[in-house]
């Protein structure tokens, strides 16, 4: 694929992560637990590893979190966010080598990696209690990863029969 091309599918792809996640943020939270989110944003990356392309993967998922800490949040939850992003990412990444997982499969993964991750930075920055906030993470990660998992499979499906976006 030309250069050009590929950077434009992927400025394309940014934006549309950054529009998904402004929309995720004007949803009210169901319960305040700190954290919990769809992460539809994250469909995204997922379509890029499933079609095996890592590294625009990165390239979106990571640039996608810098923009939009800058535009929509406080400056330190760059550091939640990358954290989560890292850690699901990498979860992601390894699982889809084995090729035992479905796109949903991975995607119950990472969310459940991301929360795992997040906590970690909560508990270094806030304390132990941050801890005590983990089983209800974990069952929203996977039910968020679930979500997201189907959604990406859908888009997918259509993605693969009509355009060869790698």
């Amino acid at each position: 694929m030309q250069v050009a091309k590929k950077v434009c599918i992927y400025g394309f792809s940014t934006a549309l992560c950054i529009v998904l996640g402004y929309l995720e943020s004007l949803i009210p939270p169901v319960i305040s637990v700190p954290g919990i989110k769809p992460g539809f944003a994250n469909a995204v990356a997922l379509l890029y590893i499933a079609k095996g392309d890592i590294k625009g993967a990165l390239a979106v998922n990571f640039t996608r979190i810098l923009l939009s800490s800058l535009l929509f949040s406080a400056p330190f939850s760059l550091v939640f966010s990358l954290s989560g992003a890292a850690g699901s990412f990498l979860v992601m990444l390894l699982l889809s080598k084995t090729h035992k997982f479905s796109i949903t499969g991975l995607s119950i993964a990472g969310g459940t990696a991301h929360n795992i991750c997040q906590t970690i930075v909560a508990a270094a920055v806030l304390g132990k209690s941050a801890w005590y906030w983990l089983p209800v993470l974990l069952a929203s990660g996977a039910v968020s990863g679930a979500a997201v998992g189907l959604l990406a499979a859908f888009i997918f499906k259509r993605f693969n029969k009509n355009i060869n976006f790698r």
